[in-house]
């Protein structure tokens, strides 16, 4: 039989799992959300358009202080990082759904 200290301590697990699932949605929601904003510039990328801007725009832009989508790396390392990211969450769920 459980000594009540053990299942205290599956309680303690479960509060914990309770109070972090709304994260774990939102957390979803904000994937969601990267996807839909990636998806085009993903496609502009793609673009002929892209190379041509990149080789002869020369107007400042409002990066926010980031890197300008017409240089060489931003997108490149954006979508990289999604993908790697995609990666992590695809072997995480995998390993959740197939575990006996």
């Amino acid at each position: 039989m459980m000594k009540k200290a053990d299942i205290q301590k599956m309680q303690d697990l479960y509060n914990q799992w309770v109070e972090l699932l709304p994260e774990l949605e939102k957390g979803l929601e904000q994937w969601k959300k990267a996807a839909e904003l990636l998806e085009p510039l993903s496609q502009f990328y793609a673009s002929p358009k892209w190379r041509e801007l990149h080789d002869s725009f020369d107007e400042e832009l409002d990066t926010k202080g980031n890197y300008s989508i017409l240089s060489e790396d931003a997108l490149w390392n954006a979508l990289a990082e999604q993908h790697q990211l995609a990666l992590e969450w695809l072997r995480l769920s995998t390993a959740l759904i197939t575990k006996e």
